[in-house]
């Protein structure tokens, strides 16, 4: 963690009333707060009977500095930093930037970006805010080699630039207009054409984009997608738990993708049984949840519940899928990558989402699923729009649905608990006897 008292003067710049004095303690408070909650975490994950050497190399990145400086150490390359999946990375890494989407679970970073911010706003926007400011401003990085890469998906990430500068935060933007129906040709045109503006912005600040690099960037990708896939059909079967899984996935940009793939393919599954046919199995859905916020996979886990797959963006859905490129010309690569990106996506923030439903409905078929949970964090409004007609048609097709509205403070966990343990003895039967 950083304490970068830069920030001291941009507060001092803007006149938002915090004195010189109270803005340092609330960035040490903050700083030693977020540290805390880091290593309580990991120590409950290196305490887990499960616990193998073989995480370590997850756990130390998920633990370890995660600001652009220390992306760019680690990786060689400068950091382009993301708030969603949408942009295409194999673009971004064929420019010679190294992809950094950066996202925070940290409950302390929530309450450094709390003033001057809407009460009531995606804590995980807040956290990513929180963390820039508790970095510095410009997070020491120049802003014309570090861009942000931002695809309009929702109303925080469209005003999430806004809210940086009036904490004296400046940052070189890049926007991806994101069309919100996909399956209609003029959506598709439309993104493609965002994606070849990607491209041409990548340029003016990182390498050409040819064909080589961009085959080469699409192959270290598609290796690093199957590694996680690998994973995710380990966990279906019971031989990872999902909270490991989870910490893999939500890794995985804070590496190079050849580091992190190697390491993911060398995790060996749990030689343990799967448990009974009774065993109360769901599918996770709804908002992200990143590291150390692992409050929900904690309490599913405690109360009986395994979570055999998820569509979340910081989970199975770290990756689209795979890219499928008959034309192997550049503009057949980015077109792929294009269609690829727009049509696999399942952000609530589309229309045209019929997928997300077929796709839950899909893994009840294939991992033996009998309900589903639907995590919501306060704020977050697509997916709580979506919850509603979602939870109508799983139920519909009879699978049993909990929806759970949270945020990244732990003063709920008992009142969640409670309503995990009753969604649990829906499923039938006790937990001792599974």
């Amino acid at each position: 963690m950083n304490l970068n008292l830069n920030l001291k003067m941009n507060l001092e710049d803007k006149e938002i009333g915090i004195p010189t004095e109270r803005t340092l303690k609330i960035l040490k408070k903050a700083s030693e707060r977020a540290k805390a909650e880091v290593e309580k975490n990991l120590k409950s994950l290196a305490e887990r009977e499960d616990y193998s050497p073989q995480f370590d190399y997850f756990m130390k990145l998920c633990g370890g500095e995660q600001t652009p400086e220390a992306i760019e150490r680690r990786t060689g390359r400068s950091a382009a930093r993301l708030l969603c999946i949408q942009a295409p990375i194999e673009l971004i890494h064929a420019a010679g930037f190294h992809p950094y989407k950066i996202a925070s679970g940290s409950q302390a970073m929530t309450s450094l970006a709390a003033h001057g911010l809407p009460a009531l706003m995606c804590p995980m926007i807040r956290a990513v805010i929180g963390a820039v400011l508790e970095s510095g401003p410009g997070s020491g990085t120049s802003p014309v080699t570090s861009p942000w890469i931002l695809p309009t998906t929702c109303d925080w990430v469209a005003k999430f630039p806004e809210m940086l500068r009036s904490f004296g935060v400046e940052n070189r933007i890049h926007w991806m207009e994101l069309p919100h129906l996909k399956d209609g040709d003029a959506g598709q045109a439309r993104w493609l054409e965002e994606v070849f503006g990607l491209k041409k912005f990548l340029e003016t600040s990182g390498a050409k984009i040819g064909r080589k690099s961009l085959a080469d960037s699409v192959r270290i990708y598609d290796d690093a997608w199957r590694a996680l896939n690998r994973l995710a059909k380990m966990r279906r079967e019971e031989r990872i738990a999902n909270v490991w899984f989870m910490l893999i996935a939500g890794s995985f940009f804070l590496d190079s993708p050849e580091r992190w793939t190697e390491a993911a393919l060398s995790i060996a599954p749990s030689s343990a049984p799967p448990s009974g046919p009774g065993r109360a199995r769901v599918f996770l859905a709804g908002s992200p949840i990143f590291f150390p916020n692992f409050k929900l996979l904690h309490l599913l886990e405690d109360t009986g519940i395994t979570v055999a797959a998820d569509d979340l963006c910081s989970g199975e859905r770290v990756f689209p899928g795979a890219v499928a490129c008959k034309d192997t010309s550049e503009f057949g690569i980015i077109s792929a990558l294009a269609q690829r990106y727009h049509q696999g996506c399942l952000c609530p923030t589309f229309i045209d989402n019929d997928r997300r439903v077929n796709g839950i409905l899909c893994e009840k078929r294939t991992a033996g699923l009998r309900g589903v949970v639907f995590h919501v964090l306060k704020g977050c409004h697509p997916y709580d729009l979506e919850s509603l007609g979602i939870e109508r048609i799983l139920k519909e097709r009879g699978l049993r649905f909990l929806r759970i509205e949270t945020d990244y403070a732990s003063e709920d966990s008992q009142n969640l608990r409670t309503r995990l343990e009753a969604y649990r003895r829906t499923f039938g039967g006790e937990r001792d006897e599974l």
